[in-house]
């Protein structure tokens, strides 16, 4: 039996030890996941009164990522999409400013019948649904997917506020997107099979409604008389329709004469004329014209519907022209 054999160091002598860890190195491990980002959409400057429907598209883009060996090869991608933080509800959406609200909605497909969704719906539980597959000699795999708005048709009492260009809006972030992803070799799954959610891809929707206006005017048609012995009084009508929330006002030109102070119709084919005016209130107080030379002009606010306006017109006892037809040609003016 062996003793035991001590080194001596002498006196200031040292002892040393050494350890040994047996083992393997640490192993980093990949793994895999998908992520997705989206684009924001844009309705443009929307004019309401124009009642149509207006159409834009956005895009969400998924990457996902595999370890360079893996034995789930594919992966089932579901984007969920909630109801938007302008929305109490899927069908419709709405972008909103303050209390003010415009109907949208966001679709899975281009015809615009499929409303995108999340599985946490009743309403509109479909998200879309995307497969990607790991590429034989890489580990990331991309893919694109359009999704389709549509602000409603026939919105007229959208407003604008303060009197500008207004923006309405709708944000989809936080809980109102998740990235749900199924990793699979063979079996894939349906996306109400994929509850799970591991990501989100928040974005936002907008729309400015702007302040506009059209206008139409009908024919004012004095009564026919043999003599100009008596006024002659009739009143025709213009139609206005703007912004809800947007002042105009309409200006009158001096037709034929070029002078609203004068105005006068000509006999068709030449030979005379009739003096008449035109007013801005039916006590005939106050000659419409453009604001200039003592003349008025007519103010209101849209409200989006069509708003009728009366012209009042008056010929003045005068001199009676030769028999025959009078006329004369006034453009209305509206400045909005």
């Amino acid at each position: 039996m062996r003793k035991p054999r001590t080194v001596s160091a002498g006196a200031a002598g040292l002892m040393a030890a050494a350890a040994m860890l047996v083992g393997s190195a640490p192993v980093s491990v990949q793994a895999q996941s998908c992520t997705a980002t989206a684009t924001s959409i844009n309705f443009g400057n929307v004019s309401p009164i124009r009642l149509n429907a207006i159409d834009a598209t956005g895009t969400v883009n998924v990457t996902c990522t595999w370890p360079a060996v893996t034995v789930n090869r594919n992966a089932r991608v579901c984007l969920n999409l909630g109801n938007g933080t302008g929305s109490t509800s899927f069908v419709p959406r709405h972008l909103v400013n303050g209390t003010n609200r415009a109907r949208f909605n966001l679709y899975r497909d281009a015809a615009r019948s499929q409303i995108w969704g999340s599985l946490n719906s009743t309403t509109a539980p479909t998200p879309i649904s995307l497969l990607l597959s790991k590429p034989a000699l890489g580990t990331v795999a991309r893919s694109t997917v359009t999704y389709y708005g549509r602000l409603e048709a026939d919105q007229p009492d959208v407003p604008i506020v303060g009197g500008n260009p207004t923006l309405y809006t709708s944000a989809f972030s936080g809980t109102h997107t998740s990235l749900n992803v199924h990793f699979f070799e063979i079996f894939d799954r349906n996306c109400n099979q994929v509850p799970q959610a591991s990501g989100s891809f928040p974005f936002s929707a907008q729309a400015t409604i702007v302040d506009d206006c059209t206008i139409e005017a009908t024919d004012l048609n004095f009564p026919r008389t043999g003599l100009l012995d008596e006024p002659l009084q009739a009143s025709g009508g213009l139609s206005v329709q703007c912004t809800n929330g947007n002042a105009w006002r309409i200006s009158l030109d001096g037709g034929s004469s070029g002078s609203a102070a004068d105005r006068r119709m000509q006999r068709v084919g030449g030979g005379g004329s009739v003096a008449y005016q035109l007013y801005t209130d039916s006590s005939r107080s106050l000659i419409w014209g453009d604001g200039s030379g003592g003349t008025g002009r007519v103010t209101g606010t849209g409200t989006g519907q069509s708003q009728p306006i009366a012209v009042h017109g008056t010929v003045p006892a005068q001199p009676t022209p030769q028999p025959g037809s009078y006329r004369d040609t006034i453009t209305a003016t509206i400045s909005f």
